[in-house]
């Protein structure tokens, strides 16, 4: 849907926020900080990388890449995601790239979204 820009400022942000995805940012900021606790897990030896607390990131690891990256993915491919959003999930996505070696050594499923 194209909107018509009557060129005031107030015209131009409501054409922004009418093309922004509800809850793409808290997706983004919850994929990226799982990615962060991948790297943590991945990093820490001993008593701090235990199996139970392997087990609990990779639930909540599971979940995210299955619903909130997917989501992400999808509407990345339709075009629907801001500029910014656009930005943040390509870096997400080269964050994801750089982080297939830890995600193999942790046993926690790939994401199958393209990476690239």
């Amino acid at each position: 849907m194209s909107l018509r820009v009557a060129g005031t400022p107030r015209d131009m942000t409501r054409q922004v926020r009418r093309t922004r995805v509800a809850g793409a940012d808290a997706d983004l900021d919850m994929v990226s900080g799982l990615l962060d606790e991948l790297r943590e897990l991945a990093s820490a030896s001993g008593r701090s990388r235990d199996q139970g607390r392997i087990y609990d990131f990779r639930v909540r690891w599971g979940i995210a890449i299955a619903g909130r990256l997917e989501r992400l993915a999808h509407y990345h491919a339709a075009g629907a995601l801001a500029p910014d959003e656009r930005v943040r999930y390509e870096a997400l996505r080269a964050r994801l790239r750089e982080s297939l070696p830890l995600m193999d050594r942790l046993a926690v499923p790939r994401p199958r979204v393209p990476l690239v």
